[in-house]
């Protein structure tokens, strides 16, 4: 069975400390190349995502090469961590990333279907 901050076949958002991350670890840069090489371990953690934000491009790649490949990650079912610095924010039917004192819409990389899990620390979004 999956545990916390784990879901299979699911990006998983966590908040940084408050689940155990997987001991492969990569930047977003790094997992936006192993998305287009079709080469995606079956547990990763992808670390970053906020600083990606704030170059504004690079969430732009990430969301790019994330809806590419979407189909591929479902074949494959890998299980996906999003390790955030920060905390989420509801806003209306989907939520937001508050990194550095600015709120980033994780609607523009991941897509509006989010499911809270547990406290607010850990969200889930289908590939």
């Amino acid at each position: 069975m999956a545990g916390p901050g784990r879901i299979p076949g699911r990006y998983n958002l966590v908040v940084e400390g408050a689940y155990e991350p997987f001991d492969h670890r990569m930047p977003v840069e790094e997992f936006i190349q192993r998305l287009e090489d079709d080469d995606v371990p079956d547990e990763v953690s992808v670390v970053g995502l906020g600083d990606a934000f704030e170059d504004g491009n690079l969430a732009d790649e990430l969301a790019d090469a994330m809806e590419r490949r979407g189909n591929d990650l479902v074949y494959q079912n890998p299980t996906i961590q999003f390790v955030v610095e920060g905390s989420f924010h509801r806003r209306g039917k989907t939520f937001d990333l508050r990194h550095d004192d600015e709120l980033y819409s994780l609607q523009d990389v991941f897509g509006p279907q989010f499911d809270r899990k547990e406290e607010g620390d850990w969200l889930v979004a289908p590939f």
